[in-house]
């Protein structure tokens, strides 16, 4: 059995596949080239890659909202692995359309 801390590095590995190969890549970089930070300059290569960054940040922020939800109302425990595995869960389901387009 897989322990924690390798659960959560699957887990980001697949945030990052997510955030590279999303479809969804096409509606970010509108929205990242108004955000990016004024510290950059706004080429084509700095826009794709804080797009990248924000749809794998947010893959991982929406993905451990079910997680959370279960380890308050459900799991009492901290130490409990259960909420890990149901984050993962939910940011495959989250990248199911980038890892489909990938293979």
């Amino acid at each position: 059995m897989l322990d924690r801390q390798t659960v959560v590095f699957l887990l980001i590995g697949l945030c990052i596949v997510n955030g590279i190969f999303s479809p969804y890549l096409k509606i970010a970089i509108p929205i990242t080239a108004v955000l990016m930070p004024e510290l950059f300059p706004r080429t084509l290569e700095w826009v794709l890659f804080w797009s990248s960054v924000m749809l794998a940040t947010g893959t991982l922020l929406l993905s451990g909202v079910p997680a959370a939800l279960y380890e308050r109302l459900v799991a009492r425990d901290a130490a409990a692995e259960a909420s890990t595995w149901i984050w993962l869960a939910g940011a495959s389901l989250l990248s199911l359309p980038a890892v489909l387009k990938f293979l």
